[in-house]
């Protein structure tokens, strides 16, 4: 019987990635008669361990710097008709199409293959981008891999299929903590060595460039794109000179030449008449540089060229697929990251040259359907209203996509007009349902405050947390002086929505603290609000359990400094001032932004504890207020000894008599103009 299929793993010690990689591959080999090969190059018995559950086939090999020798090890050791590989920190998301593939007997027909690798660069599997890569060939006498690096499949002969099946891959992630910072430290010799032996190897350059600039090294990457050049000449249009011409742009782009940059990209459109692919991406290129340097003129003439071409693209598809070579790819071309930002630059550059028509064109090709793209980019829309109002808004909210931000638009744009409110407050309320990003909804929040609307429906769907995020940014921007506004709001929040009553009393007594300068009898009494307001915020959500001694520790650092401040003012109030003055010493450690408060609180107490006052009855405070109006009669007669004896007896035991303070001031006054 012929074997189908042969896949080959190249195994080192990566023990995390490899059994994930192993199980992604058991449908293939439980579905497709299939053999596995594993070569193993590490020397960590457990990576044996493991791949011995899968397979008997392991060839050790000793690894020399040369991943084709590793690949042909296994490959020597193949029977089946068709040859795959793959890495072990590469796993499949699902087979299913290649296992098709193989069972309906359409490999067949085809002489090599590619499936997607799917390239992540963060580890939380959120930023990516795919490679088709060429990992499947029919197995003929010839089949070899070259290259001791980025290595590959010769010969290439027939049809080939392309699956839209894909590996996950993160080995390209930058390790911060170890001195090896990736691959890159790995490949880079290895390439600059094979350049020496066979320096007219397209590919060498072409890995070398893609690795220098991975690392941000862009000098380098552009002397080796310029090598690289050098040797595409007389080719004509092909996949390298095409891959040369993007990444020499690029790396002159990231090097900030300014205008030289600019010059040599429109040369290389204007001399070397590139594929629709490569002026696509040189076009986005310019639109970003010419928008450092504002020059509005040349951003609209480089965007719309950019916007016909991805028409024509997109009209005749197969371009895509016959241009693309690796990273210079349709992909490229429409990540998110670059083309969105690019007609934003071009957005603006219209509204800089009062050309609304454009203006339009380039605000209709962002993807309001598909808003998470540009939540981050909505500060500066708002702002281009403030800067080019009120057109912007009449365009925003003429646009007719199904937006969060384009409904929010059209509700302030009907605010506007001088008409009946009712379509504007049937679209506030439609805004309060169906709004879900935090930038809009704390703007929802904020004119429901101002306005004293009923902004229920939204409270009734928002979580806490976010309300915390939305209303302490309010609270923060708000000036000191409005706080009575929000105040209000405050009291009727208690009414339905305690929580979020609770967290906005908490924000708005801990800025009555911070900027109101309040004296001591208020401070300390705005200080037991504030402490008690945090208590019970927590109290409702939290079982007792938590807030006994031993699992103080495991409550929010606000709760915790909550509760000290309690004991602290109890502490005061049972006359320990030197307990009390501990304890707020250690808020002062837990809660950095009530450091000024804290501080404020301490001075008080240890001045207090410097200088006490003696005990003083009612009686005394009786006969104080007799001695004071005597004192009042001596300064007027003008006996100044007499009462400066009386007054400085009398001062220590009242030091917070204010009154008392006065008549000493206005005693020494007299005495410096009479000269006694």
């Amino acid at each position: 019987m012929k074997i189908p299929l042969t896949i080959s793993l190249l195994a080192s010690s990566r023990i995390g990635s490899l059994e994930r990689c192993l199980d992604s591959l058991k449908p293939l080999l439980v579905k497709v008669p299939a053999e596995l090969i594993v070569v193993y190059t590490g020397t960590d018995e457990r990576v044996r361990e493991i791949a011995a559950r899968y397979t008997d086939q392991i060839i050790p090999f000793t690894w020399c710097d040369d991943f084709s020798a590793a690949r042909n090890a296994g490959l020597k050791h193949a029977k089946g008709e068709w040859f795959m590989y793959i890495d072990d920190d590469e796993w499949f998301e699902d087979v299913t199409e290649i296992c098709n593939f193989f069972l309906s007997g359409e490999y067949r027909k085809y002489g090599f293959a590619y499936y997607i690798q799917r390239n992540y660069t963060d580890w939380g599997g959120i930023q990516c981008s795919d490679y088709p890569a060429f990992r499947m060939a029919r197995r003929v006498p010839d089949l070899h891999f070259e290259y001791p690096i980025h290595e590959e499949l010769f010969p290439r002969g027939g049809r080939h299929k392309v699956f839209q099946s894909y590996v996950h891959h993160y080995g390209y992630i930058k390790d911060t903590n170890k001195k090896d910072i990736g691959k890159s430290a790995r490949n880079v010799p290895l390439l600059l060595k094979d350049i020496e032996e066979h320096p007219d190897h397209l590919k060498n350059y072409l890995q070398l460039v893609q690795e220098y600039s991975t690392g941000g090294n862009w000098e380098l990457a552009e002397k080796y794109c310029r090598k690289g050049r050098e040797l595409c000449k007389g080719m004509g249009d092909n996949a390298y000179q095409r891959w040369f011409q993007v990444y020499l742009s690029e790396a002159l782009c990231a090097k900030k030449v300014g205008l030289q940059a600019e010059q040599e990209i429109l040369s290389i459109l204007e001399k070397e008449k590139p594929c629709e692919l490569v002026r696509i991406i040189l076009y986005n290129l310019l639109v970003a540089m010419c928008e450092e340097r504002k020059a509005f003129k040349e951003i609209l003439e480089y965007g719309i060229e950019f916007e016909k071409l991805m028409v024509y693209m997109d009209e005749n598809p197969q371009k895509w697929e016959e241009q693309s070579y690796g990273y210079v790819s349709e992909d490229r071309a429409k990540d998110p990251g670059r083309l969105y930002p690019a007609r934003l630059n071009c957005v603006k550059a219209a509204l800089e040259l009062r050309d609304y028509e454009k203006v339009e064109y380039f605000l209709e090709l962002l993807p309001w359907e598909e808003e998470y793209r540009i939540w981050q980019h909505y500060p500066i829309l708002d702002h281009w209203k403030e800067a080019y109002a009120p057109h912007l808004l009449e365009l925003f909210a003429g646009l007719s996509f199904d937006s969060a931000y384009l409904l929010f638009q059209r509700m302030l744009y009907e605010e506007q007009k001088e008409t009946e409110e009712t379509q504007a407050l049937f679209l506030f309320r439609r805004c309060l349902k169906e709004i879900e990003q935090p930038y809009l909804q704390r703007q929802l929040i904020e004119k429901a405050l101002w306005e004293q609307r009923d902004f229920s429906p939204l409270l009734d769907r928002m979580d806490l947390d976010s309300w915390k995020g939305c209303i302490s940014e309010i609270v923060k921007d708000t000036p000191y002086a409005d706080n009575p506004k929000l105040e209000e709001a405050q009291e009727k929040l208690f009414e339905g929505y305690p929580l979020q009553g609770l967290w906005l009393k908490k924000l708005l007594l801990e800025k009555d603290l911070s900027r109101g300068f309040l004296m001591k009898k208020e401070l300390l009494e705005t200080l037991r609000e504030y402490a008690e307001c945090i208590d019970s915020f927590y109290e409702i959500q939290y079982h007792e359990e938590m807030f006994s001694e031993r699992s103080h520790h495991l409550l929010p650092v606000d709760c915790r400094q909550a509760l000290v401040i309690l004991n602290a003012l109890d502490k005061l109030e049972q006359n320990q001032p030197v307990e009390a003055v501990r304890l707020f010493r250690i808020v002062l450690k837990m809660y950095p932004q009530m450091t000024g408060v804290i501080r404020e609180v301490l001075r008080l107490l240890v001045y207090e504890v410097k200088n006490p006052v003696q005990a003083t009855g009612e009686e005394f405070l009786n006969l104080a207020v007799q001695m004071k109006a005597a004192l009042k009669g001596m300064i007027d007669q003008g006996q100044y000894g007499e009462a400066l004896s009386v007054i400085s007896q009398l001062l220590p035991l009242l030091p917070e008599d204010m009154e008392l303070l006065k008549l000493q001031q206005r005693l020494l006054g007299k005495m410096a103009e009479k000269g006694v």
